[in-house]
Formats: C-alpha cells, structure tokens, sequence
C-alpha cells in the first residue's frame, strides 16, 4: 500500500482527521501542518477557520485536544 496515496474515509469529521494526523505525528503541529497533512493524507481540503473554532472548543472542554501556542494543536497526554 502507498503511503502517500489518499485514504478516503467518508464517516471520519474534521476533528477525527486532525486526531488522527496528531496521534500519528507524535507531536503537535501547527494548523497549517495539519491542513496539509489532511490534502496529503486523506485527500480532503479542509476549512482553516472551521477547524480552528472545533480544536478551540475541543480544548476549552478538556476534550483530546491542547494549545500548547498559538495556531499549535496537540493531542493531550494521559494524565494530564
């Protein structure tokens, strides 16, 4: 299988694809990253702003996500 060959997966939402892209990076990245990890990757274009309002609320609720700076997600560490 190609690596670099887009995966389509229909069901996945906008923030399953940066969750997937952050658990596989290992770190965060920073929001231009992710967006082109996701053309890359899954072949989808998605809306900067939008993503940033989801990942920002994500963070607000303590759900998956951190903002360790500005315009950088991060997948939050167990305990934590």
């Amino acid at each position: 299988e190609d690596p670099d060959k887009p995966v389509r997966r229909q069901s996945k939402s906008q923030v399953d694809i940066v969750e997937d892209i952050l658990r596989k990076a290992d770190a965060p990245l920073h929001i231009s990253e992710i967006l082109a990890r996701a053309q890359k990757k899954f072949g989808v274009t998605l809306d900067r702003e939008s993503v940033v309002s989801a990942l920002t609320k994500k963070v607000s609720k303590g759900d998956r996500f951190e903002r360790p700076d500005k315009h950088v997600f991060g997948l939050k560490q167990v305990g934590r």
